[in-house]
Order: C-alpha cells, then structure tokens, then sequence
C-alpha cells in the first residue's frame, strides 16, 4: 500500500513538473492572431467596426488575442502595393472591405496560403474569388449581395410614380458597379426609366457628372461603388439644391442625408464577416465555409424625404427603418 502511494506521489509530481514546464514554455497560452486589413473606401470602414465588435463577441478582442494591421483606406495601384505589404508581414488571415481589395488580396493571398475573408465582395465567381458560393474552395470565403439593386430601382419608382430618369455615376474601375448595372438595365427598361451612365473616378468628375445631369433627371442612383457611395455628403449639397432624391446602397447613407435605400448594413455584414473568420481560426478551411448573403433592408430618411415634398405611402413607411434625421443630428 505504502508504494503505492508512493507510486501515486511521484507520477502526480512529475505531471505537475511537466505542466509547470509547457506552461512557463507558453504552450498552453492562446496563440495571438494577426488580421491584415485591405480597403479600398472610406465607408467600408463600418464593416470593418462590425466585425472587430463581431470577433470580440466571440473571443478575440483587439489587442488581446488579435491584432489589426490596417493603415486606412487605399486606391489604385497603391491598394496592390499594400496587399503586397501585408503579404509580407505574414498575417493569419486577410479581412477585405470592398470588391477593389478583396482583388488585390486575393492576388498575394492564394500564393502565400493566407485565407482571406471579403466582407463584402460583389460576385465572387465571376472575379475568381471562389469556385462556387457552397463550396467556394480557393482558401477565402465572405459575404456578398443579393438581388437588392433592381428591388431598389422597383422601391424607388414605387415611392416616385413620375419618375422617367436616373442619373447613375460611377468608377469603372470597380467591377462592382459594372455587375449593378448589369442587373438593373432590364429592371429600368420594364419600369420605363432612362439611365444616365456618368463616370465618377475621382472627385472632380463625380462633381461634374452631378453637375451636368440632365433637366429630366429625377434621382441619382449610386450603385454598389465604394467611392461614389462614399461621397454622400458631397452629393447631398448638389442633389438637395436641385430637388432630386438620392438613393445609395447602404443603410450608411441614408444616415448621411440620402432619401432611401434597400440595402446594406455595413456593420451587420462586417458582423457575418466575424463569424466566418472565427470558425476559419477554430480550424476550418476557409474555402470549406459557404459564402453568406447579405442582409438588405428598406431605409428612409424621413427629414430628406419633407425637405425633397416627398410623401411616402403609410403602407411602405410600415415596412421600413426610418431615420428621422442625418447623421450628426440623430444621435447616430
């Protein structure tokens, strides 16, 4: 009985000895992750706030197990340069905030092993993101759209019967805007709406674009574009003085002034994006994860809408969020 024990004794202090050992060594600490940020726009950046909220929730907060290597939003050739820098600092994933970077990305990404997470990005096949939305394969996976864009086009001729043309400006250097429009021409040609196509690389042409729009024009309709989407309080004071309604494809934006929009919530779509990421850390290969849609919803910014004369129905009004006010005013 006495060496047994004895026995016992010893086999637990050698266990103890070993534990104390892995544990001084660091082996049962929880490993620090390293996410690298890629955007391409300013007001991706809610999506990016929605997933480190998304990821915290879920365990790894910001400066404990994780950490964000993110120097602000970049364009053109200086969004591949910083894909390249992020490559090199070897990050475990990638985070990709717009179609732009989720490109450039994905370039580094597929040569390094890094999975990488688009959140969002618009038709992933089509840019060779991922192989398919069930089984996207590829190392990466991440949230992209629906349908929303000609559902928008049908909501805003519903809310304005008279309406004949839309000016639509846009970067053609985005091929999310070029899959926008390919899904609306049909839709505006049914509801007998004209689109004016305007180019809006940059500041200056956005501006002239809004300012030569024709005297028909009866909305500005910005598609799923990063930059144009961006520019809403600079639309606003063009579009405000000259009576036309202005509708984007975030809920953002309608925060920011614009009339309406059927779409994105940045924040919850950054929120989808967290949730992939985290089972992508717990061991799933990331192109094992089925890319997710987005959520949309109907928004109306109520003050835009008394402002523009707009009356909105009760029966569409019951349906949507409404934001009483822009941003800066409702406590937003």
């Amino acid at each position: 009985m006495r060496l047994r024990w004895t026995m016992v004794a010893v086999a637990g202090a050698a266990f103890l000895a070993v534990f104390m050992l892995l544990r001084w060594g660091g082996v049962f600490d929880e490993r620090k992750l390293v996410i690298g940020v890629l955007n391409h726009a300013i007001v991706a950046e809610e999506a990016l706030d929605g997933f480190k909220s998304g990821l915290m929730a879920l365990g790894y907060a910001e400066g404990g197990r994780v950490t964000y290597l993110y120097r602000g939003p970049v364009t053109g050739p200086a969004l591949e340069a910083e894909a390249e820098r992020l490559a090199g600092l070897k990050p475990d994933l990638f985070l990709t905030l717009s179609t732009p970077a989720a490109k450039a990305a994905f370039a580094v990404a597929k040569d390094t092993g890094t999975p990488l997470i688009f959140a969002p990005a618009s038709d992933p096949i089509a840019i060779g993101l991922v192989n398919s939305l069930g089984r996207p394969g590829r190392n990466a996976t991440g949230v992209t759209f629906g349908i929303q864009e000609p559902v928008r086009l049908q909501w805003l001729k519903t809310m304005l019967p008279g309406l004949k043309a839309v000016l639509v400006p846009y970067n053609p250097d985005d091929p999310s805007p070029k899959a926008s429009l390919e899904k609306i021409r049909p839709v505006a040609a049914d509801l007998g709406i004209r689109l004016d196509l305007a180019l809006a690389r940059n500041v200056a042409e956005l501006d002239s674009a809004l300012g030569g729009m024709a005297p028909d024009v009866g909305a500005v309709f910005v598609p799923v574009d990063a930059f144009v989407a961006s520019q809403v309080p600079r639309m606003m004071l063009t579009t405000l003085a000259r009576g036309v309604p202005l509708t984007t494809p975030q809920r953002g934006g309608v925060v920011d002034g614009a009339f309406m929009s059927y779409g994105l919530d940045m924040k919850a779509l950054g929120g989808q994006g967290a949730r992939l990421a985290a089972q992508v850390f717990g061991g799933v290969p990331a192109g094992d994860l089925p890319v997710e849609t987005a959520e949309f919803r109907l928004v109306i910014n109520m003050e835009t809408a008394g402002r523009l004369g707009i009356q909105v129905p009760d029966h569409i009004l019951r349906q949507s969020e409404l934001i009483r006010a822009a941003r800066g005013d409702d406590g937003r």
